[in-house]
């Protein structure tokens, strides 16, 4: 009798020192007024996309109660635009996702089409395993990067064509993986008005070679086996030839009034000082951590979501004033 009452009170416990302690901050939620620092020797030509716009391809559309939804391709990447009934002129929200997996994307999407945004969701494909199984698991890697900030850009040049996007508003919310592609995003293209990162960070070779994600330690594993290179030469090599890949890079072009970061204390896929050496390269942003790990994290998506709303309804509420 006593251990099952042990057994029923230990996490009750353990969830009301949860809900009494709430989440860990780093920064207050507020307009800073200082500009972040700009980053030089970035190259501008790494992403530089065909003078021609291209237009996605529409390959269905469905009407839900409130917002209808469009399956578009594009280059290399499917996604699905949200657009609310009787929507004129709007904000909109690129939603980039994680390496692989529909549901955490798909519920933000219908939760920011329902709240009145114009949405593009991305549709994942596992960039880990497309790159492990490559005859060169690195440059493959580098390159799937890549085609998704590519495929991001040449969606914000359709948004900014659709005479229902208002273009001064277009933000940006990734989670994991997406957070990664999502950052770079932000500090590599202007027309970004406002980011959420969740579960993300900097410095891709130190999350590649820290993560306990399986999925990450067999690329680690492949990339070892490719090179022949001591530890530390490994790291540096590693670090060099995903520079341009790598949101560190891009970080002192973000404009910390404009992002919110949420991360999780106990992450050990994408870890702790990874997501601080992101928040400090961009200007030390509002950051919100979770008492949770990278997985145990969706517990939160509700309260993330909603601070990811909030966020950009402050945002671009800041941006009509200006």
């Amino acid at each position: 009798m006593h251990i099952v009452h042990r057994l029923i009170i230990i996490p009750l416990l353990l969830g009301l020192a949860v809900n009494l302690t709430g989440c860990l901050y780093y920064g207050p939620y507020s307009i800073r007024s200082e500009s972040p620092p700009v980053v030089a020797s970035i190259d501008p030509d790494y992403f530089h996309a065909d003078p021609a716009p291209w237009a996605p391809q529409i390959l269905s559309q469905r009407d839900r109660d409130g917002y209808t939804i469009q399956k578009l391709q594009f280059k290399h990447h499917v996604a699905f635009l949200y657009i609310p009934d009787q929507i004129q002129r709007g904000p909109a929200v690129i939603i980039q996702p994680i390496t692989s997996g529909e549901s955490v994307t798909k519920q933000m999407a219908h939760f920011f089409a329902q709240s009145g945004f114009i949405c593009l969701r991305f549709h994942s494909h596992g960039h880990l395993r497309l790159a492990e199984k490559s005859d060169d698991a690195l440059t493959s890697f580098e390159s799937l990067l890549k085609d998704d900030v590519m495929d991001v850009m040449e969606g914000i040049d359709w948004l900014d064509a659709q005479s229902f996007v208002d273009r001064d508003r277009v933000g940006i919310v990734g989670v994991s993986m997406g957070a990664i592609i999502s950052s770079i995003v932000a500090g590599a293209d202007p027309r970004i008005r406002a980011g959420v990162f969740i579960l993300g960070g900097g410095d891709l070779a130190g999350i590649l070679f820290s993560s306990t994600e399986p999925t990450v330690v067999s690329l680690r594993n492949r990339i070892e086996e490719e090179e022949d290179l001591t530890s530390e030469e490994l790291l540096a090599e590693v670090g060099r030839r995903l520079r341009n890949v790598d949101p560190l890079t891009y970080a002192g072009r973000l404009d910390p009034n404009r992002i919110l970061m949420i991360d999780a204390y106990f992450d050990h896929v994408i870890r702790r000082r990874y997501a601080m050496a992101l928040w400090k390269a961009a200007g030390e942003p509002s950051m919100v951590m979770l008492p949770t790990g990278h997985y145990s994290a969706a517990l939160f998506l509700d309260y993330a979501q909603r601070l990811a709303l909030a966020h950009f309804q402050k945002v671009f509420e800041m941006q009509k004033k200006e």
